[in-house]
């Protein structure tokens, strides 16, 4: 009698626990009733690689060097808990996951796809999800789905400093900015008891320090870097209200000095999403001064080379200072050295001095 191949009892169990997690997400998926007909071929498509998907994402989430322990043990255990309960965060497990996958082998198109049609389930489902009332049953859902597509507008495959904002009166152009104040609309709209009983107050509450030195709005120049401050006229009078640039400038401070860096990004990132509208319109009207603020956050966030952020941040960084080299005000350009060591520009008149002396120098013929 022929014998069969023998598979360790280990191996059979992994076996066992792989079909069972592919069964577990083919039925969180199917819970997803609204996908057209149209689009369910697709789905099809990358079903069969969900598993994949998803044990990469653990496997990036447990070594994430930009996140904190406190982050990264969410993000690996009970946000992962949430997405076996709610379609749109599955979805946008699968689409970081695939983007990240994508990133790693470029070559593979398939990769593009997978995340395309992921990333359009969980942005429309996230939106549906969303206009209903938020409370401590949908909050963490939101807020973890919330963090992850915002991740996914700062990602690119490839961003050129041509292409930015700065040179075109494209609105779109802006997005990647524009997109990250989802987590503080959700804030908004729960109370302190809720926010304390969620899985993500733990690590939110790494965003300060015990001085609450990050979430000072304190009127003044105490604290704030001096070159700016003068730049944007702000005294020992000046409020957020008074000035637009007091509020970006008095969270920008404090980070300066900070290593870039997992134990740190917790304290950088939000900048970003709580920016206000006066300071956006001064941003997309290409005030000077609101550029230069804006060019020193992603100058500090280029020191951290992180796959999904870093072109992004060193690319618009480089279109800024493209931008204000040519600006009258010397102030500016002096200010300008910061972001433009950071991101690795070089100014016009530096390579004028290294090219004139090869110019004016002897010529040698052999």
């Amino acid at each position: 009698m022929a014998t069969g191949a023998h598979i360790p009892p280990s191996s059979m169990q992994f076996f066992m626990s792989m079909a069972d997690l592919g069964d577990r997400i083919d039925r969180v998926l199917q819970l997803d009733t609204f996908t057209e007909e149209t689009f369910r071929p697709m789905m099809r498509l990358t079903r069969h690689r969900t598993v994949e998907y998803f044990y990469h994402f653990i496997t990036m989430a447990a070594h994430a060097s930009s996140m904190s322990d406190a982050h990264r043990l969410v993000m690996s255990g009970k946000m992962i808990q949430l997405a076996f309960q709610n379609p749109y965060l599955m979805h946008a497990v699968f689409g970081i996951a695939v983007t990240h996958l994508r990133h790693l082998l470029p070559h593979d198109k398939s990769y593009a796809i997978a995340a395309g049609i992921h990333w359009q389930r969980a942005i429309k489902l996230y939106r549906r999800e969303i206009s209903k009332p938020i409370d401590e049953h949908n909050m963490d859902p939101l807020m973890s789905t919330c963090m992850l597509l915002s991740t996914i507008t700062f990602s690119t495959e490839e961003c050129k400093p041509a292409d930015s904002w700065i040179f075109s009166s494209d609105p779109t152009r802006l997005s990647w900015l524009l997109g990250q104040s989802g987590l503080r609309y959700i804030l908004e709209a729960i109370t302190i008891d809720q926010l304390q009983r969620s899985i993500w107050f733990e690590a939110f509450q790494e965003s300060d320090d015990e001085d609450y030195t990050f979430n000072n709005n304190s009127p003044g120049l105490e604290g704030l870097h001096p070159g700016l401050a003068e730049l944007c006229d702000i005294d020992e009078t000046t409020t957020e209200e008074s000035n637009p640039y007091h509020w970006p400038l008095r969270m920008l401070s404090p980070m300066l000095p900070l290593k870039a860096d997992r134990n740190n990004f917790s304290k950088l990132i939000p900048f970003i999403g709580r920016l206000e509208p006066a300071y956006i319109k001064l941003l997309q009207e290409k005030d000077p001064r609101a550029l230069l603020i804006l060019s020193y956050w992603l100058g500090k966030m280029c020191e951290e080379k992180q796959w999904w952020i870093y072109s992004r941040v060193s690319s618009e960084c480089f279109a800024i200072c493209m931008f204000l080299e040519h600006n009258e005000d010397t102030r500016i350009l002096n200010l300008l050295q910061y972001p433009a060591e950071k991101c690795g520009y070089v100014f016009n008149h530096v390579l004028k001095e290294m090219i004139a002396p090869e110019i004016d120098g002897p010529f040698y013929f052999l």
